[in-house]
């Protein structure tokens, strides 16, 4: 084989390799919530109010954003849309994660 065939097959490799680590299952992202003499039911009530009141949070921030920004207009699918959702649902899950902790859960070993 030559330089430039090693070379490409090379960073084929390489990005290949990148994407496999990128890739994620599904549920990585759910966390599953213990404490000690807490039943299910319990927690998954917890978890339940923490969400809805991390979402109402979110919306809070939303709203005031959208009215002190300059055109307040995000077209939908564009790229800031979709980027605005991406990081409203990332900071609805660190808030609910935050409200699960102040109420004494512990993220479960995998």
């Amino acid at each position: 084989m030559n330089a430039a065939k090693m070379t490409i097959i090379a960073l084929a490799s390489v990005a290949l390799a990148q994407l496999a680590a990128c890739r994620q299952p599904e549920d990585l992202g759910k966390v599953l919530w213990q404490q000690p003499n807490v039943d299910e039911t319990r927690m998954l009530a917890d978890e339940q109010d923490c969400r809805r009141r991390a979402n109402a949070e979110v919306e809070r921030e939303a709203r005031r954003e959208r009215i002190f920004s300059d055109d307040n207009l995000a077209r939908p699918g564009s790229y800031d849309a979709l980027m605005f959702r991406h990081d409203a649902a990332r900071r609805t899950d660190r808030l609910a994660a935050e409200c699960m902790r102040r109420r004494g859960y512990a993220p479960a070993p995998r």
